[in-house]
């Protein structure tokens, strides 16, 4: 029995097509909510990053409470110990980055800033020594990541108080108008 792919392909296409047209309206209302929350997010960076600290704790505090439940379902004792390690880890982790919050933020801005320094420098290292498509816009991310991670730690501690949030909205308003514009796209496709 011979099967028609093609067919089958421009049934699903089809189908894509018209669900991304029918829910363009949805995608839009996604993507403008996002940008007005990242503005905000913006506009109220300190406490953004605030409430980031505690949904980090929490996060933490859950997975370590997960990863403890299942080192009970380990029958090798090394395995168990080590998960029930990682368990109580996670959750003391979490929990002393809720009691906390202001020492979270600036110790955890403080790594982000050596990160981008230390990723700009070998980004940038990188994209001089090789020869790579899109060289000038390797250089230049390197370059971008490496000043933004100096700017950071040139304002720390302070930084430390609003940069975590700022990355939160910035990150929700490029979300947003991507969103945006697939709803754009999704109104005009055929």
């Amino acid at each position: 029995m011979i099967h028609n792919h093609d067919h089958f392909d421009k049934d699903v296409t089809a189908a894509a097509k018209k669900q991304l047209h029918q829910h363009a309206s949805w995608f839009l209302a996604l993507g403008v909510s996002l940008v007005a929350l990242g503005s905000l997010a913006i506009y109220f960076s300190a406490f953004t990053t605030l409430i980031s600290i505690f949904y980090l704790g929490f996060l933490l505090i859950v997975f370590g409470i997960f990863e403890t439940v299942q080192s009970t379902n380990l029958t090798r004792w090394s395995s168990f110990f080590l998960h029930l390690f990682l368990g109580v880890i996670y959750i003391v982790g979490g929990g002393l980055i809720i009691a906390h919050p202001l020492i979270s933020e600036i110790n955890i801005t403080l790594l982000l800033a050596f990160f981008f320094i230390v990723g700009g420098l070998l980004k940038t290292i990188f994209a001089l020594t090789h020869r790579m498509v899109n060289q000038g816009w390797r250089i230049l991310d390197g370059i971008v990541t490496l000043l933004l991670g100096i700017l950071i730690l040139q304002e720390w501690p302070e930084s430390g108080l609003w940069v975590i949030g700022m990355f939160v909205g910035i990150n929700m308003l490029l979300t947003g108008w991507t969103w945006i514009m697939l709803s754009y796209a999704a109104k005009h496709v055929k």
